[in-house]
């Protein structure tokens, strides 16, 4: 097997780790009643210990040493990624699905770029114009209702799409600091981050109220979700470091339809556990494509290369 096969299928398999870990959130939260902070907490728990683990074993980092400036955005980012965009992102889970959310999760590619052209000064090209234009219209189709002709845009709808834009904002928080620092090591004190601020904000200081007296499976199930989080993120750190970050972009938007096939057969073999498809699966499936497209017209800059889409 070649080095570059190897290392793209490094970054399908984080794609897969990441819609499995999607769809184990939606289990979760609509078929065992778990509290969304309380996913959100444990999956940053266990992911950021396992990535700070594997940044030990690995060695060769700078673990402290950074500059108050690198500190301050890595904490206003961490705010952002690691808990506002993730508990975003398993609300939306929650009311529409896994399938629904990760297609509208894609639209954070086109956030960053629009930021990175506000904040950070890059150019607006006819590409971006291409690209943008097709990610609306992919937005369109997923969300479009050809019974009655109109778009099908509720709660759940909008919180995944402010989760994509929050993700989307993190990133360019933290660009600078991806820059500067290891990525294992933003990624995995980010996490421990979020999970903080989240059990600060969030829980009134009570983080196990509903999963104190949990029984073995709640507990396998949220233990579960971090370590699919965290095999997604290793996957593609080590990925990314032999074929590059854009080529990685690309084919992590594999995940929106893994997503799909996971949730799908899974509801096929288990109709009891309640996942929520897509109305119309065709018409999401295809705007998941064109807002695919629509990325991969896009020029991807270094500036909005230097971390992986955070949608899991």
């Amino acid at each position: 097997m070649s080095k570059d096969l190897k290392y793209s299928l490094y970054v399908l398999l984080s794609a897969l780790a990441g819609a499995a870990g999607l769809l184990t959130t939606e289990i979760a939260v609509r078929s065992m009643g778990i509290r969304v902070i309380h996913v959100a907490i444990s999956a940053n728990l266990v992911a950021g210990t396992l990535l700070l683990g594997w940044a030990a074993f690995r060695g060769g980092r700078r673990w402290f040493g950074w500059g108050r400036a690198d500190w301050i955005r890595l904490l206003l980012g961490a705010a952002a990624t690691y808990a506002a965009g993730f508990l975003l992102l398993y609300e939306a889970i929650g009311f529409i699905g896994t399938s629904k959310a990760s297609l509208l999760g894609r639209l954070e590619t086109i956030f960053i770029v629009l930021l990175a052209v506000i904040f950070l000064r890059e150019p607006w090209t006819r590409r971006h114009w291409l690209g943008g234009l097709m990610a609306l219209a992919g937005t369109a189709l997923v969300n479009f209702d050809p019974g009655a002709w109109t778009l099908d845009l509720g709660w759940g709808e909008l919180l995944a799409v402010v989760s994509a834009l929050t993700f989307a904002v993190g990133i360019i928080l933290l660009k600078s600091v991806l820059d500067r620092q290891d990525g294992l090591l933003v990624t995995g004190y980010g996490m421990m981050l979020g999970a903080l601020i989240l059990s600060i904000f969030f829980t009134n200081g009570s983080v196990g109220s509903d999963t104190s007296s949990a029984g073995g499976v709640v507990l396998a199930v949220l233990f579960g979700r971090g370590i699919l989080l965290a095999i997604s993120w290793i996957a593609y750190n080590v990925a990314m470091q032999y074929i590059g970050a854009s080529r990685c972009s690309v084919l992590f938007l594999s995940i929106s339809f893994m997503a799909i096939l996971l949730q799908v057969s899974v509801d096929a073999v288990a109709p009891g556990l309640g996942l929520q498809l897509p109305t119309h699966l065709g018409l999401a499936v295809l705007g998941g494509v064109v807002i695919c497209a629509g990325i991969y017209f896009i020029p991807r800059e270094p500036a909005t290369d230097q971390q992986r889409p955070t949608g899991d």
